[in-house]
């Protein structure tokens, strides 16, 4: 997108136009301080017509710390639905500083504030010890940005050959996002593009992450090695680990074109720079997590050619029940306010909100069985795609589709993402094929 188009929606208050027209609720005129207040009472009282209960929303995320960059558009997004919504709902947002223990933590104060419904994303780290104090504390949660595998086993779930029917791993949680059979399509496609040998070195840390990724049943290794790759798996590592010379010497020794795996950005950027020094580099670095933000990607050694996953972008062609505005003016008014450019957890962030005010809508209170009951029955066209929690693949989970692609030299921004793999959107234009690094 140029930048004439990014400025379609220059700030704020094109969020707040955006949602004006789409009709939703007398809170924006408030907020957006129209002199004619006569709707401004209508979104806090409740029932039917698409009025909007009280409700006090707690909302957790990582804002500092290893995992950071996951909350780039946190500011933004809270900003604007608070200025929509602020006459209705009173969100408690919070830091879970990266870290697990962290992120329990801040979700049983939250519980202890009485929040009605809790929001929580970006990885299991967080997103598991959120949903598992909610579903102690049955305080109803929507979570995302987490790999449904994970995200379920971590809650309680069973999968393996074994499980015949998943059954549901809470009653309190509600799970949006694509699973690792669909990183697995996507980055075997990509490779299958490369055209380079088929080895494939592993870094998969331990934890949840890690661990799912690296899964002897329902991780990478097993579909990778019936795709025809072959596997160099060095074992699980602590993310705090400082030396990758073992990981680099196994890799060289067993010829590995292909680095795979799922860290964050400052172990990624650690490896990197003592893979380039020890002279090892590999035509294609396909890693989930620390791939994921440019400004990440930017500080690299070697930023441009690396390749990822892709979960949203301003180009997806889906639109905000919220606003109406598409994911393209989503993003320019992101891109506009912050001064900088847009990244993947903004439509996902969004899209929280969304399914959030939808559920409070049709529940027409925050009961916690009125609004677990609508959550439940949740069917909605959001800016990341269709979410139905009755579609599985477990119960209470839906799926948003994943494509892949490149950083490349850009025209906007110093790196931008191209689509390279779009088989489970083929309403997205590709940009051609994924080029190895040199």
């Amino acid at each position: 997108m140029n930048r004439q188009h990014r400025r379609l929606v220059l700030t704020r208050r094109g969020f707040l136009q955006g949602a004006a027209a789409a009709g939703i609720g007398g809170g924006i005129i408030a907020a957006c301080g129209d002199d004619d207040d006569s709707g401004s009472s209508a979104a806090g009282e409740g029932g039917g017509g698409g009025d909007i209960p009280s409700a006090k929303i707690g909302y957790v995320t990582p804002r500092t710390g290893a995992l950071a960059p996951f909350g780039e558009a946190d500011a933004f997004i809270l900003a604007a639905m608070k200025d929509s919504y602020g006459d209705s709902i009173e969100i408690l947002d919070r830091d879970s500083e990266s870290d697990a223990g962290r992120a329990g933590e801040v979700a049983q104060e939250l519980i202890g504030e009485g929040v009605n419904l809790m929001l929580v994303s970006s990885t299991p780290d967080t997103t598991v010890p959120v949903a598992s104090a909610c579903d102690l504390g049955e305080v109803p949660c929507i979570s995302t940005v987490a790999p449904w595998q994970p995200h379920y086993l971590g809650t309680g779930g069973e999968l393996g050959p074994d499980v015949d029917q998943p059954e549901q791993a809470s009653a309190y949680n509600w799970h949006f996002f694509w699973g690792l059979e669909d990183v697995i399509e996507n980055f075997i496609a990509l490779w299958e593009q490369a055209g380079v040998a088929k080895v494939v070195g592993g870094l998969w840390p331990n934890d949840p992450d890690g661990n799912a990724w690296s899964d002897a049943n329902v991780g990478l290794p097993p579909a990778l090695e019936a795709a025809g790759f072959t596997v160099v798996d060095p074992g699980r590592f602590p993310l705090d680990t400082q030396d990758f010379s073992s990981q680099i010497d196994q890799f060289r020794a067993a010829g590995v074109t292909i680095v795979s795996g799922v860290v964050p950005p400052p172990t990624f950027a650690n490896f990197q720079s003592q893979a380039l020094q020890q002279g090892f580099s590999p035509p294609v670095v396909t890693v989930a997590k620390a791939l994921l933000f440019p400004s990440a990607v930017e500080s690299y050694p070697r930023g441009e050619g690396l390749s990822t996953e892709i979960w949203w972008t301003e180009r997806h062609p889906f639109t905000s029940s919220l606003t109406g505005q598409t994911a393209a003016e989503l993003a320019a008014a992101f891109a506009d306010e912050a001064g900088a450019q847009p990244t993947q957890p903004l439509g996902f962030a969004h899209a929280l909100f969304e399914v959030a005010i939808d559920a409070l809508k049709r529940a027409g209170s925050s009961d916690v069985d009125a609004l677990s009951e609508a959550l439940g029955s949740t069917d909605l066209a959001t800016v990341v795609g269709p979410i139905d929690f009755s579609s599985g693949p477990v119960p209470n989970f839906s799926k948003t589709p994943l494509v892949a692609g490149q950083w490349v030299e850009g025209t906007d921004y110093p790196l931008e993402l191209a689509i390279n793999v779009n088989e489970q959107l083929p309403d997205l234009p590709v940009d051609g094929t994924i080029q190895p690094m040199t």
